[in-house]
């Protein structure tokens, strides 16, 4: 009961309304704040990923090719010191250093061990020789093999990179035999030819696939118009991708 001449406060229906129009307004606008950002975050660390990927598989690829065909006394000769020689999947002729199997994607090289504890791209350590650059005959060539399977960047058999969309490779080739230079390159080398280049690309994927619009990717549809000639190809998913691409000179091999 209200004492005379008293008013009791509160809110009307219209403030109450007003107030929660308000409320709904500002959470809007923080959610939507929210997904933006939480979106933007995403994008930006699956180009991050990519990027970093990119590198890596850079680095790898390098580390080992530039290897190719290492000898510790340069003036022996290549055929003596890189006898015929079957490891795993991989098969070598006297004098010959690195291969390509098309059909299966598979690319192995060989050279000489060159300090103690050496590791190739799948860390495990080589038999090496007990000082660096010391000719031991008892230390055998290193036999690596490097292959493209079920999106995976491979070494040895054990996986090293991963979300790799598509990977290719070409090999610069001295048609001549003789001048160790590069003349032509191709994606399929004939048996017994000399390589002396390499050159890769790589798609590289996020590993998150919901980071963009649509599937209208134009490093995608890049990719495969550029490397299958198709256009306007989209990409399966949404997620992002970056092309990855470089030449190395086998520095052993070629002049």
């Amino acid at each position: 009961m209200s004492l005379p001449g008293s008013r009791e406060g509160g809110l009307s229906l219209i403030e109450l309304m007003i107030s929660l129009a308000i409320s709904s307004v500002l959470i809007l606008g923080i959610s939507l704040l929210y997904v933006d950002n939480k979106s933007n975050y995403l994008f930006q660390q699956g180009q991050s990923d990519n990027n970093e990927n990119a590198r890596y598989t850079m680095l790898i690829l390098e580390e080992e090719l530039r290897r190719v065909g290492y000898r510790i006394q340069p003036d022996m000769d290549r055929a003596q010191v890189f006898r015929q020689q079957a490891s795993g999947n991989c098969s070598f002729q006297a004098g010959e250093t690195i291969n390509y199997t098309a059909s299966a994607r598979r690319l192995c090289i060989r050279y000489q061990p060159y300090i103690p504890n050496l590791t190739a791209c799948d860390g495990q350590t080589q038999s090496s020789p007990p000082a660096p650059y010391q000719i031991d005959d008892t230390v055998s060539n290193v036999v690596v093999e490097i292959d493209y399977f079920g999106g995976q960047l491979r070494c040895n058999g054990q996986p090293i990179i991963g979300d790799i969309a598509d990977f290719l490779l070409e090999f610069g080739v001295d048609t001549q035999d003789s001048r160790r230079e590069t003349t032509e390159f191709t994606a399929a080398p004939a048996a017994g030819s000399t390589i002396t280049a390499v050159r890769y690309a790589a798609l590289i994927r996020s590993r998150n696939q919901g980071l963009t619009d649509s599937t209208a990717n134009p490093a995608f549809a890049s990719w495969h118009e550029t490397y299958y000639g198709n256009s306007g190809v989209q990409a399966p998913d949404k997620a992002l991708y970056l092309v990855s691409q470089s030449t190395i000179t086998l520095r052993n091999i070629a002049r």
